[in-house]
């Protein structure tokens, strides 16, 4: 569930607007009002105390904000990131030739010599 909803939904619930949550959380009204219509991602929970705050004023389980927002970041960063990038010709061909070293090295007989 997205954080952003939670939240509305709650201050719906108990009839507050976004300038009560401001105040209690202690930010301005225009960053709830961004971080509530999706303009600004959700603050990773390790560097604020904003969900604990929200949390409070919204009467929510202690911790449960800020789990969904580091879900919600964690989707939003693989998102952005996308699949993986193949390798670069040439790292490809440095790879190949040191698989083919060390198997080569399996097999050396001069190694087989002090073994």
């Amino acid at each position: 569930m997205d954080v952003c909803l939670v939240i509305k939904q709650r201050l719906r619930e108990l009839g507050f607007e976004q300038r009560d949550l401001a105040t209690a959380a202690e930010v301005t009204e225009s960053y709830i009002s961004q971080l509530l219509t999706g303009k600004k991602l959700p603050p990773e929970p390790g560097r604020t105390d904003i969900y604990d705050k929200i949390g409070k004023f919204l009467k929510l389980p202690s911790g449960k904000l800020s789990r969904l927002a580091e879900h919600q970041r964690n989707e939003e960063l693989k998102r952005n990131l996308g699949p993986p990038k193949p390798l670069f010709k040439e790292v490809r061909a440095v790879a190949s030739k040191i698989g083919w070293m060390v198997i080569n090295l399996r097999n050396c007989p001069i190694k087989q010599q002090f073994s």
